[in-house]
């Protein structure tokens, strides 16, 4: 009977953090909302005294209670210089924080990049966070940072410098993951009050799927002995073989222009050439009969980081969507792998 009790508080009392924690959420989101970088002003810092500071001011209180009844000229000096104390801290916590610039999704040189940050299942997601000081005479110092209370960094921003930290998340589940609102928070200068702020800055990952080791398509593997100078080759545009003639084409290279036919009087013409290459490969569902999504997506992740490594065109045919035309290059095996985290994920817009 004791134990049923106790596991029922304890139910009660996990929901009752969790309904304190979305209240919270939903405050929070109303005063400070989410934005790529902001500036720490009156409105979103908060201040309370930690347990020293209100052992302080107590203390100091009490002295000037008993100053007074005794008519004690020392203690009312030190019970006013106490709270003369205690309130030049307050304004020295907040000062601390206040003008404080905050940006997101900076670059190494500091400049804005458009590039989203990108990791798989399993790993971290990493974030960057550029701390701005208010003025070339201000500094902020003793400031701690981070996503949650256990991983905080320690940071001082100097006089009219600014800093750069990142942060790092677990990256849990595939698709986009939105950072946590971050902590800021000091105690400067004497640890009786503490300051802090809750700033959402808007920053995002995307997570692809974890690699998951299968093997590759049969067209890729079955690749004829090369002994007996046999190969599978697609053609494709390029610069290797001579492969004829076609009428000019505005926009076409001068360098591929053939002067010789022009001075014939056979008019302008626009030299053709070809190169081999691997054979394209589409991928898809059909290789997985049976398998559970997350396992085919890992595995066509998997697929696709080993081909791409290769140079092979690459493309990709997901179940519902247009299929992804065969292509080479960084940009198509993200493109690839940013199709695979998002995939089914109807509550993520794909960027």
């Amino acid at each position: 009977m004791g134990s049923g009790l106790g596991q029922r508080l304890a139910g009660l009392r996990q929901r009752w953090q969790r309904l304190m924690a979305a209240r919270q959420a939903r405050w929070l989101a109303r005063r400070v909302p989410a934005t790529d970088s902001l500036k720490l002003s009156q409105r979103i810092i908060f201040i309370l005294p930690t347990l020293h500071g209100t052992l302080f001011g107590l203390g100091a209180v009490v002295v000037l209670i008993i100053a007074i009844a005794d008519r004690n000229s020392v203690a009312l000096i030190l019970a006013l210089s106490m709270l003369s104390l205690f309130l030049l801290s307050l304004v020295l916590c907040y000062r601390n924080l206040s003008g404080l610039q905050l940006q997101a999704q900076t670059s190494a040189d500091g400049k804005e990049t458009s590039t989203m940050q990108r990791c798989y299942v399993g790993g971290n997601a990493n974030f960057a966070v550029t701390l701005r000081a208010a003025g070339s005479r201000r500094f902020h110092q003793d400031l701690w940072l981070g996503f949650s209370n256990d991983a905080m960094q320690y940071v001082c921003v100097p006089k009219g410098d600014q800093v750069t930290l990142n942060l790092t998340t677990a990256a849990t589940q595939r698709g986009l993951l939105s950072a946590p609102r971050l902590t800021l928070r000091t105690l400067y200068p004497m640890g009786l009050w503490q300051g802090w702020s809750r700033p959402d800055l808007a920053m995002r990952c995307l997570v692809y799927p974890q690699p998951q080791i299968c093997a590759l398509p049969a067209n890729v593997r079955r690749l004829p002995d090369a002994a007996h100078g046999r190969k599978i080759t697609a053609r494709q545009a390029g610069v290797d073989d001579f492969a004829g003639l076609r009428s000019y084409q505005p926009g076409d290279s001068r360098r591929r222009i053939a002067w010789q036919t022009l001075a014939r009087g056979q008019g302008l013409k626009t030299r053709q050439f070809v190169s081999e290459a691997d054979p394209q490969v589409l991928l898809s569902f059909d290789q997985f009969p049976g398998r559970e999504l997350e396992s085919v997506l890992s595995c066509l992740c998997f697929q696709v980081l080993q081909l791409s490594r290769r140079g092979q065109a690459v493309g990709l045919k997901l179940p519902g969507q247009i299929v992804m035309a065969p292509a080479q290059g960084d940009a198509n095996k993200h493109a690839l792998l940013q199709a695979l985290a998002l995939f089914n994920n109807a509550d993520i817009r794909e960027e």
